[in-house]
Parts: structure tokens; C-alpha cells; sequence
């Protein structure tokens, strides 16, 4: 089958064979940013461009896992360089010596770049800034490649200007108190003083983000910009590879599209780089079928080969359409045994069906934490059995796109929510670190695809967060999950949701937007070539 790109470029001379275009990508190796890297790196070995995926050794594992439930594709060569930690070091839990080791990869990188010339050009994500002054050093053109939301990266962006007007770092707490933000988790807790409560409410920032929505509070932005230290390892961390590395950049690319973030994108290109193409969904994929242009999302229609998949589809298949709530909380967020208990119980008080994502060895490591817990939950577990099935994975964009699932509790990653907004699927958001709070607020207040669930301030959790209490669960689930004609608020945000999907789905036929950057970024890739 060819792609609409294949055929455009074959008929143009590159994708004959032989490339030319030899593009070194170096994802920051977390799940949630090497998959939108692969999805880009597949794209562009279509356009004809041989490839090196670079991963740190822990993530090359992760890399190809990933790339073997992705269609094959030649010209994808994959390449590790050590991050300088044991196999063994707890990567996810102790991010600042995580990220300090990826800091200091500059020299393992410069060699493995000097053992790949010539290379057209490093796109490297916007987090891995240790590639940049290297692939600068050898004369080599930088992609800066945004895995978060595009809004997310704007208020990171300006968070020296947030600074300068006094809006950030947010007051700190009293003497006998412990900051709001988890100085290990980098989880927004409640208020700790009358003071902070107002400045966490200020908005709007529009004069200080541009290109934000009006209704974008502080307490919205991304956590990591809510230390009330500004010696806090994370500020010095958004020094390092935000500012002024971003806007050194040769251009930057973002997994979104103008339908969604066109305002932030726009304005980016005044204030950070001259050169931002918004390339997304990247999940999203135009084919010529019969001479016809089909927008299919990646791995929603690819044949099932594990056992584990065919038990979610199967069970997917044998009820009713939108009657499905599905349950994920990504690779990394963290859940205490009370907050496993509230959800536990309260999508039991729903009465809906669902299938929830439980991270392998979580639930072990919970019991074994809690042998109070043990029991509750294997109770649970029988008492839901006739409509519930828990899984530690599933292919998710299968999954979302499959009929009989009619919303989405999730953490607001962007993969997850754009992987969501591409199924037409409204949202019912558990926000927890980073940009997740950001997307949660668009999601809710801006593009209105689903709601969000409050937690209880008088009761924190290990990771410094509120607990959602059952309640709360069960009373919105069962708003989320009414029938048609039942609520007329969840009408709306069904109906926004479709309308994003066929916006997303305009967005990468010939022509729209997205495709339209691609093309340029590809011509622009093609001059650094010329000019090597």
C-alpha cells in the first residue's frame, strides 16, 4: 500500500533507495517521549530519509518494543549510547539524578555523532539538551522536537519573564509547613497559606504567555514551575535546556496541529522560533487507498498478535457501544493505596463497565505495602468480575478507537490526550506533574472534551497530592458515562470531542496544515543539505 508522501517524493527523486537526507534523532528516553519520536522518525523514513534512532541503553529496550507493534520500516537504524547509570538505578523515581546523568551525556554523545557523519541534522527532544551544543560544535543543523503540548512548552518557556513580573516562584509556605509542590514527586498539593491560594488563582497570563488562553491560571502551568524555591534543582534544570537553547534551535516541531494549539503555535513564532511547524497528531497517518485518501490512527486497525490483546478486543467486542469506560494512568504516575481504593470503589458505585490499566506490579507492590489493601482488592475484583477487566497493558489506540468505549480516565499526558482527541473520545482528567495540569485545563476549559476530578484538600497523598475520595469518582463517571440526551453539558463535550477528531484528521490530509508543515520542514532539511 503507498502512502500519499511515498508517492510525492518518490516522483520528486528522494525515496529512490538511495537517501540522501540522514536525520539523528535523540529522544529523552521516558516512555511517553520516545513514542511520538518513533511515530515522527516512521514519517519521515517514508519521505525517503534514512534514519538513527538514538537511545540511552535503559531506553533501547523501551525503543524497539515499541517500533516491533509499529509497522516495519527500512531506513530506521537503532543505535544506544549509556547514560552513565547502573541498569539497575530507579530512573523514574529519583528524576534529578536521572537528569543530571543525561546533563552530563555531551561527551558520549559528541562521539557517537562523529562515528554517524555526515548527518543532515539532530532532532533532538527539547528535554535532551545535552545533544544540542554537540551537534552544534560539529556544524551539524539542531531540530528542537517538542513532545509536550505546545501550550506547556510556551509557559516553560516564559518562565523567566513569569519571574521578572513577580508572578513566579509562588509564595512559600509558613515556617511550620511543608511546600505545596512534592520535592521528590513534583506533585501540586493544596494551598498552604491564604497568600499562596490567591496567587495560585491569577490569571489572566496571556500578557506574559502569549498565545495562552484567558483562563489559564497559575496553578494550571506546568508543576515544575511551581517551586517556591527558585534554588530548586527543577528551576535550575529549565535553565539548562529551555532557555536560550530553544530559540538556537534551526526550527522546531511539535506533535499537535493549528486546529488545536494554532494560537500558541502562531505565537511562538514571534517569541521562540522563527521556525515552528506543528506536525501533528503523529499518530495519524494519510493513506491513498484505491486512489481514495484514508486518515487511519496508527495501531487502531493493525492485526492483534499478542494473546493479552485479543482478550481486550475480544471483551471490547461483547458490549454495547460507548458503554465502556477505559482506565489509564500512563507509564510513570504514581498511585498511593488510599487513592487505589477510592478509584476501586468508586467505579464500583458507577455501575459501569470498565477496563483499567494497572501498571505491572503495582498492585503487588501496594499489597505487599498494605495487607489491608490486599484484601479490599481481590474483594473488589470478584465483585466486579462480570464487568470489569483489569489489565497491566493494552493497545491503546486500538482500544480508544474501538466502539463500545464511551470515555477516557486519564493522567492528560499529551500522547494519551492526543491519542483521545484523534478517537473523538471525551476526557475525565486526573492531572498529577508536569504538563498534565496544563492539558487538563484546555481539555476542560478550553477545548471542553471532558472533566476533571477534585480531589479532597484536607487529605494528601504519598506524593503530596489530594485524594479523589469514591464519591467523587462515582459521581463523575456516571455523568461522564450517561446516555445520549441524558446531560446535556457531556452532549457538548461528545460532540466538541468528534468535531477535534475531524479537525485532527484534516489536519495530515494533502494540502491541510500539518502535512503542509511537514512538506516545509522537509524542504527546509533538503537547503542544509545543499549548503553541507
Amino acid at each position: 500500500m503507498e502512502t500519499r508522501e511515498s508517492r510525492k517524493w518518490k516522483d520528486d527523486g528522494v525515496g529512490d533507495g538511495s537517501p540522501t537526507l540522514h536525520a539523528v534523532f535523540i529522544p529523552h528516553p521516558v516512555p511517553g517521549h520516545v513514542t511520538p519520536a518513533l511515530q515522527l522518525a516512521k514519517k519521515l523514513a517514508k519521505l525517503g530519509f534514512r534514519i538513527t534512532f538514538v537511545n540511552a541503553v535503559h531506553g533501547e529496550r523501551m525503543a524497539k518494543s515499541r517500533s516491533k507493534a509499529m509497522e516495519p520500516h527500512d531506513g530506521i537504524e537503532f543505535v544506544s549510547v549509556p547514560d552513565g547509570l547502573p541498569e539497575d538505578f530507579p530512573r523514574f523515581r529519583q528524576f534529578r539524578d536521572y537528569f543530571d546523568a543525561l546533563l552530563a551525556m555531551g561527551p558520549a554523545l559528541e562521539e557517537l555523532l562523529e562515528n554517524l557523519l555526515p548527518i543532515t541534522c539532530v532532532i533532538r527532544d527539547v528535554r535532551f539538551s545535552a545533544a544540542h551544543g554537540v551537534a552544534k560544535k560539529l556544524g551539524i543543523p539542531v531540530v528542537g522536537f517538542a513532545t509536550p503540548s505546545a501550550i506547556s512548552l510556551q509557559c516553560v518557556f516564559n518562565s523567566g519573564t513569569l519571574i521578572s513580573a513577580g508572578i513566579l516562584p509562588l509564595p512559600p509556605p509558613p515556617p511550620d509547613r511543608i511546600p505545596s509542590l512534592h520535592p521528590k514527586f513534583l506533585i501540586l498539593g493544596p494551598s498552604r497559606s491564604e497568600e499562596e491560594t490567591k496567587a495560585r488563582q491569577l490569571a489572566p497570563l496571556t500578557s506574559h504567555i502569549h498565545g495562552a488562553s484567558p483562563t489559564l491560571r497559575v496553578e494550571d502551568i506546568p508543576t515544575f514551575m511551581l517551586s517556591p524555591d527558585l534554588d530548586h534543582w527543577y528551576w535550575h534544570l529549565l535553565r539548562e535546556i529551555q532557555n536560550p537553547l530553544l530559540p538556537d534551535c534551526d526550527c522546531m516541531l511539535f506533535n499537535t496541529f493549528q486546529g488545536l494549539e494554532g494560537d500558541v503555535l502562531d505565537a511562538m513564532m514571534g517569541h521562540l522560533n522563527s521556525k515552528v511547524f506543528g506536525v501533528g497528531p503523529l499518530i495519524l497517518n494519510a493513506t491513498l487507498v484505491d486512489g481514495v485518501e484514508e486518515v487511519a490512527m496508527d495501531g487502531a486497525r493493525s492485526a492483534m498478535v499478542r494473546e493479552e490483546d485479543a482478550v481486550v478486543m475480544s471483551w471490547l467486542d461483547a458490549r454495547s457501544p460507548s458503554s465502556v469506560l477505559y482506565v489509564s494512568f500512563g507509564t510513570i504516575a504514581s498511585i498511593s493505596v488510599e487513592q487505589m481504593k477510592e478509584f476501586a470503589l468508586g467505579l464500583e458505585m458507577s455501575g459501569y463497565a470498565f477496563l483499567w490499566v494497572i501498571r505491572e506490579g503495582a498492585i503487588h507492590n501496594l499489597c505487599e505495602a498494605d495487607k489491608e489493601f490486599e484484601t479490599l482488592f481481590a474483594e473488589f475484583v470478584t465483585r466486579t468480575k462480570d464487568r470489569a477487566l483489569l489489565m497491566p497493558w493494552v493497545p491503546q489506540m486500538a482500544v480508544l478507537s474501538h466502539p463500545s468505549v464511551g470515555a477516557f480516565l486519564t493522567h492528560c499526558g499529551w500522547n494519551s490526550t492526543i491519542e483521545c482527541i484523534c478517537s473523538g473520545v471525551p476526557m475525565l482528567g486526573w492531572p498529577r506533574f508536569a504538563d498534565q495540569t496544563t492539558n487538563c485545563h484546555y481539555i476542560t476549559q478550553v477545548w471542553k472534551i471532558g472533566l476533571q476530578l477534585q480531589g479532597d484538600d484536607s487529605l494528601e497523598d504519598a506524593a503530596g497530592g489530594v485524594t479523589v475520595l469514591r464519591d467523587e469518582v462515582n459521581r463523575k463517571v456516571r455523568k461522564m458515562m450517561a446516555k445520549e440526551g441524558m446531560d446535556l453539558e457531556v452532549d457538548q463535550m461528545r460532540a466538541n470531542s468528534r468535531n477535534l477528531q475531524m479537525a485532527a484528521k484534516k489536519a495530515v490530509v494533502e494540502g491541510a496544515s500539518s502535512q503542509v508543515a511537514l512538506a516545509k520542514f522537509v524542504e527546509l532539511v533538503e537547503s542544509w543539505k545543499i549548503k553541507q
